[in-house]
């Protein structure tokens, strides 16, 4: 009976270590060509942001070309056209999966740069911890050596997977003026756990540095927390006192009843732009 234990445990070690960190994290989709409004429809994208005011960027990094987009903010909120967002999107799919969420930003008034990691849309090269971390590095260098950029005035916006690289670059590179994260996740250590159901260390099967709980009290800018408590993915109560519990001040939270992982915005409606827009001001525009 023993022996019969300790094989099982065996094989379900054996299952993870093959399952690795791109089946587990990553779900990238590919595409030849982005925003065709045929990709678009099933995101409830809108298509309300001018052609003139979206700016196809390509960067390298790790010697791989990635592929992302400049937009600046919707010129009848002139009153935050000075600030920028580098949004970090999640996980799944590629950029045009995220562009209603840039649509969200851009009708806010802010400029937002948005860029696909290694792997994902047309992006070269394949994802990985040490790649996510290269192309967040790179995208905060275009961003910030940009004339029409007020380096001083960047807002750092992580939706799960990209709270990674948000808070990595928070952390490790630059203090933003502002940090939001979306559905936070504390390390790859609790989200195995979570979903393995087995007690290993995010180590044992994953390579990269994914831990926020490690970083988040390192970092000293202004911070915005959303989550959803219906979240099935990144559970509420798994995930955010972890994180809560160890940001220091000055700090914000915005837990939201009846959301899951990926609807926080559509949940809230118009409090999601009051919310997002309040913040900046108060702690970036002023």
């Amino acid at each position: 009976m023993k022996a019969a234990k300790i094989m099982l445990l065996l094989l379900l070690v054996g299952c993870v270590r093959i399952m690795s960190l791109d089946d587990f994290l990553f779900e990238p989709t590919t595409v030849d060509e982005y925003l065709r409004p045929e990709d678009l429809e099933e995101w409830g994208t809108r298509f309300i942001i001018p052609d003139s005011l979206v700016e196809p960027v390509v960067l390298t990094s790790m010697g791989n070309r990635i592929y992302g987009f400049f937009v600046k903010g919707d010129p009848d909120s002139v009153e935050n056209n000075g600030v920028t967002i580098l949004y970090c999107h999640g996980r799944s799919d590629n950029i045009n999966r995220y562009w209603v969420r840039v649509e969200y930003l851009w009708e806010m008034g802010f400029n937002v740069f948005i860029f696909d990691y290694q792997g994902y849309g047309m992006s070269e090269g394949s994802p990985s911890g040490e790649a996510l971390y290269s192309d967040g590095v790179a995208a905060l260098d275009y961003v910030r050596t940009r004339i029409d950029v007020d380096p001083s005035r960047i807002v750092y916006y992580g939706w799960s997977l990209g709270t990674f690289v948000t808070t990595y670059l928070a952390a490790d590179i630059i203090h933003p003026s502002a940090l939001i994260l979306e559905a936070a996740i504390a390390s790859a250590t609790v989200l195995l756990r979570d979903s393995a159901l087995l007690s290993l260390t995010g180590s044992y099967v994953v390579d990269a540095d994914f831990d926020n709980e490690k970083r988040i009290d390192l970092i000293a800018s202004p911070l915005l927390m959303m989550h959803g408590r219906e979240d099935d993915y990144i559970v509420f109560d798994r995930h955010v006192p972890i994180l809560w519990d160890k940001a220091v001040q000055p700090k914000e939270s915005l837990w939201v009843d009846g959301a899951a992982h990926d609807d926080i915005p559509e949940t809230l409606g118009a409090t999601y732009h009051a919310t997002v827009i309040d913040f900046i001001h108060r702690h970036v525009s002023d």
